[in-house]
């Protein structure tokens, strides 16, 4: 965040090293990431696998397959919202930097109605940060709760297939 501070009141305060820490994913964008998609390490199930050789394992490894990719499209949908936040946060932030640069622009004397407005505008920005932070942790929610639901169904479908499979070398 650059604020342009054109007039003379700030002069006493400027220090010879003076700046404003920089957040690191605006140095290392690789490291961060650009991603669109959330990468997940779930297993993968080989469908020429040679152990597969009764209809109840079939159907198990089948399933174990449905709820991994739910489970990796549930984290993916988590993290595409993530940045859409993040990306919503950050072109707030330079619309209020633009605002303030505008403010410094015209010096802190003047109080007349274009600086209420600029003022006013800033203020609204504010607002809309409150309402996309409470926007993103709604629809949040609802994907984290599916995803516990996945993977206490993944958890109870594990279990079952143990016990399925002590039963068969009993």
């Amino acid at each position: 965040m650059i604020i342009n501070t054109t007039g003379n009141e700030y002069d006493g305060y400027r220090l010879p090293f003076s700046y404003m820490p920089m957040d690191p994913k605006y140095f290392y964008s690789e490291t961060y990431g650009n991603k669109n998609r959330y990468e997940v390490n779930l297993p993968s199930y080989s469908q020429n696998d040679q152990s597969l050789g009764s209809t109840i394992e079939d159907l198990l490894i089948k399933r174990n397959e449905v709820m991994d990719s739910k489970i990796g499209m549930l984290l993916s949908d988590i993290y595409s919202r993530y940045r859409i936040k993040e990306d919503n946060l950050y072109r707030i932030d330079v619309d209020q930097c633009s605002f303030r640069n505008l403010i410094f622009e015209t010096g802190e004397h003047m109080w007349d109605k274009k600086r209420v407005e600029l003022e006013r505008n800033i203020i609204d920005l504010e607002e809309q940060k409150r309402s996309e932070r409470v926007n993103y942790f709604k629809d949040i929610l609802f994907l984290k709760k599916e995803l516990r639901e996945t993977l206490i169904e993944k958890l109870e479908e594990k279990q079952k297939a143990d016990l399925l499979m002590d039963y068969k070398e009993g």
